[in-house]
């Protein structure tokens, strides 16, 4: 599949959009192939086994103005590029996007009613974003986003997805909590590098919480407090 076939796929069902640059465009910042590379290997996030991004050295193109990358295995489905300007572009398709319902509610009974596609509201939500968020800590480490961070993350197609949970959270009760809207999700954040380590953790949990409430789920502050505890387990690997 090529890539602009697999782009299309993964567009055809509920993904996420991240753009991660500077504000201040320099066509350089990255000026070689190696460049790229060391950038994306010191910044990616290897908390739960499956990094953030998928990066394989012998299966990334090159053009001689941005690396790119992509996966295709299972539900895994994900394409990237980093330029040489330091802009990182990235469309990574959602797990219950493609998985049956059955198989990701299997043993339940009844299962739920049947929906566009299911959204995990830690695995999809909140530990997706936290790893972006770490990603982008790692880029303007390298130097690649001085002096100004602009994140732009964005879910897109969730039209009728579910949001869901394990069994036996007591923080998020059993009821079908779903996306009413066609319109995309998300905001765009200008942070000054300095400044990006502080508030990452903080800025996922704060946008984790914005795509709850498009889902008409409230978290709460025990709510909030159990995230908060979920996600720095992800961050320590805990889990």
């Amino acid at each position: 599949m090529s890539n602009e076939e697999l782009l299309d796929e993964i567009k055809s069902r509920g993904y996420w959009r991240v753009e991660i640059r500077s504000t201040e465009y320099q066509e350089r910042r990255l000026p070689s192939r190696r460049a790229i590379e060391d950038s994306i290997n010191k910044a990616t996030v290897s908390l739960r086994g499956w990094p953030y991004p998928y990066f394989s050295t012998d299966k990334a193109l090159y053009d001689g103005k941005a690396l790119e990358g992509k996966v295709d295995w299972g539900y895994h489905k994900e394409y990237w590029r980093l330029y040489k300007s330091g802009q990182w572009l990235h469309y990574l398709a959602l797990d219950g996007a493609w998985i049956s319902r059955k198989e990701i509610f299997k043993g339940r009974s009844p299962l739920p009613t049947q929906h566009s596609g299911y959204l995990h509201v830690r695995g999809d939500v909140l530990f997706t974003l936290t790893e972006i968020l770490r990603f982008a800590m790692g880029l303007a480490q390298c130097g690649v986003l001085d002096p100004t961070a602009f994140l732009s993350i964005q879910l897109h197609n969730t039209h009728d997805y579910m949001l869901y949970e394990n069994p036996g959270r007591p923080w998020f009760f059993i009821h079908e909590y779903v996306n009413s809207l066609t319109t995309p999700i998300g905001e765009n954040e200008r942070v000054p590098v300095g400044e990006l380590s502080l508030v990452v953790n903080q800025l996922a949990l704060e946008t984790a919480t914005k795509v709850f409430e498009v889902f008409n789920w409230v978290p709460g502050e025990a709510g909030e407090r159990m995230l908060a505890e979920e996600q720095k387990k992800l961050i320590e690997r805990r889990l």
